[in-house]
């Protein structure tokens, strides 16, 4: 039995794409990648306490030979860190063990990006937080005129502050070029190409493609460095290589390879992946026994064993900091956690019931909190009501043996296990912080995107539906320009409830 067999309606060969496709895809995916391309360059590159932690870790790495952190100049700017007893243990002058700073985010990709900078450190040779400043010259300026009152005089003036050029974003810049810009390519690319072969009508294949360009956070939050983008990315690809397998029957041994490495390199940028990892892995076993286990297995292995090993290295543990959290690693002295406020006062299960009812902090029940990560002010659906035509989608693929369909299966499944996830978790009660969109589950926008076509063809001919289509597109992007400006900042449905006084937090 042939691997296409299993379903009612095998996928015929690719159709030849029509010149306006042709057209428009390459307008569409030159216009999205160079809006993403002119932001990042024009954004700082430095953008938050976030991604301070990791380009911490990196100059670290390239310039102190350590994971530790006390010395990098930028580390006073970020409360994504932690402080650990030195290993092997030391003694200080105080007769107390020596502590030192860590960032708080898994070593692994701040360890690469080290490796990929390092050539370019050694022979340019100039240090990371190198500074070039340049004396300012005397300009004319106006000030009160102590003399005539409510009229101002020009004065010619010299500024005390020189302009100052860093070198890290000679450094930096490249690397989230890489990380970011690039991969954001290839997504819109393949995706077009999926959509050759399963958008049924042009009304879906061009309403995708476009929502995938500029109706989703991953467009923002190419700006910045963030494991969120990674992830998302590397499982897309997973997910483009999956469907060749699983519906098209490619199953060169390369691709399981690729298949086992990206999916657990996404597991290494987002830990739940893992049970993305898990699911791609029992489904390929079931049909391709063989294959799976002896080209994607193995693959699989390389970033898992990266990962701990370089947590081991930076720590001298295999456990990750987030295990610390509540305890005495995030407690320093200095620590926002001690004094949390906005979003972060919702995740405090430290804090003695007393004085968090003195500073007016309240846990959220769990229904209000579920209701906010999906319908709310940091809700997945209600920041990218396009995900809602996606889910007419996804519930008609689960229907019977279609193509897409074990996809459908498995997004179903994510979902439920991630919103269970971030639910529940004592330790992840915050909606991620300071950040536009439910970041947690950025990593799963790919799977809902390749769920459109299907939502989208099956409205097509009902043109309420159509023009509902059309009005969440305009949310969903609304939601990408309001967070283009600043990706560590509060979604505009936040913003706005708060400022009608519908939503109180200590601030």
């Amino acid at each position: 039995m042939s691997t296409l067999e299993t379903y009612e309606t095998p996928v015929e060969p690719v159709p030849v794409r029509t010149e306006p496709r042709r057209l428009l895809a390459g307008l569409l995916i030159a216009t999205a990648v160079g809006l993403a391309f002119g932001s990042l360059l024009r954004q700082p590159t430095m953008m938050g306490a976030n991604d301070i932690s990791r380009w911490c870790t990196v100059w670290s790495l390239l310039e102190r030979g350590t994971y530790v952190i006390d010395e990098c100049p930028w580390h006073a700017d970020t409360q994504d860190k932690v402080q650990l007893p030195a290993k092997p243990e030391q003694i200080g002058p105080d007769g107390q063990p020596v502590k030192h700073y860590y960032s708080s985010k898994p070593a692994l990709l701040p360890t690469l990006i080290a490796g990929v900078l390092y050539p370019a450190r050694k022979l340019i040779g100039v240090p990371l937080d190198k500074v070039t400043l340049e004396k300012r010259e005397p300009r004319w300026s106006q000030i009160p005129d102590p003399d005539n009152p409510g009229k101002v005089k020009g004065v010619l003036t010299t500024p005390d502050q020189p302009v100052k050029w860093p070198v890290y974003i000679f450094y930096f810049k490249p690397i989230l070029i890489l990380l970011n810009i690039i991969p954001f390519w290839g997504f819109l690319v393949l995706l077009g190409r999926m959509l050759d072969r399963y958008a049924r009508t042009d009304w879906s294949w061009f309403y995708t493609l476009f929502a995938a360009a500029f109706a989703t956070y991953l467009l923002p939050y190419s700006q910045t460095l963030n494991n969120h983008t990674v992830a998302a990315f590397s499982a897309f690809f997973t997910l483009y290589h999956f469907v060749r397998i699983w519906d098209e029957g490619a199953t060169e041994n390369w691709r399981f390879a690729l298949v086992g490495f990206l999916a657990a390199f996404t597991a290494t940028n987002e830990l739940p992946a893992a049970a993305f990892a898990t699911l791609a892995a029992l489904a390929l076993l079931r049909r391709f026994f063989w294959k799976t286990l002896t080209w994607g297995i193995p693959f699989a292995l390389i970033p898992l064993v990266a990962m701990f090993a370089c947590q081991y290295a930076a720590m001298g543990q295999f456990k990750l900091p987030y295990e610390e959290f509540g305890h005495d690693a995030y407690l320093f002295e200095g620590s926002l956690w001690k004094t949390p406020l906005e979003l972060d006062a919702l995740n405090v299960p430290w804090m003695d019931p007393e004085e968090a009812a003195r500073r007016g902090i309240a846990k959220e029940s769990y229904a209000k909190y579920f209701f906010h990560l999906t319908f709310g002010h940091h809700g997945f659906w209600s920041s990218s009501p396009i995900f809602l035509i996606a889910a007419i989608g996804l519930f008609s693929l689960l229907r019977g043996r279609k193509p897409m369909g074990a996809v459908a299966w498995i997004t179903l499944a994510l979902t439920v296990i991630l919103l269970a996830f971030y639910t529940w978790n004592p330790k992840a009660r915050n909606y991620g912080g300071s950040a536009q969109g439910l970041r947690w589950l950025f990593w799963l926008i790919p799977f809902w995107i390749l769920m459109l076509p299907a939502g989208l063809d099956a409205v097509a001919d009902r043109p309420w539906l159509r023009r509902a289509a059309v009005l969440a597109l305009f949310v969903s992007v609304m939601s990408v320009g309001y967070a283009m400006r600043g990706p560590w900042s509060n979604p505009w449905f936040q913003d706005m409830i708060e400022h009608l006084g519908l939503y109180h937090l200590p601030r």
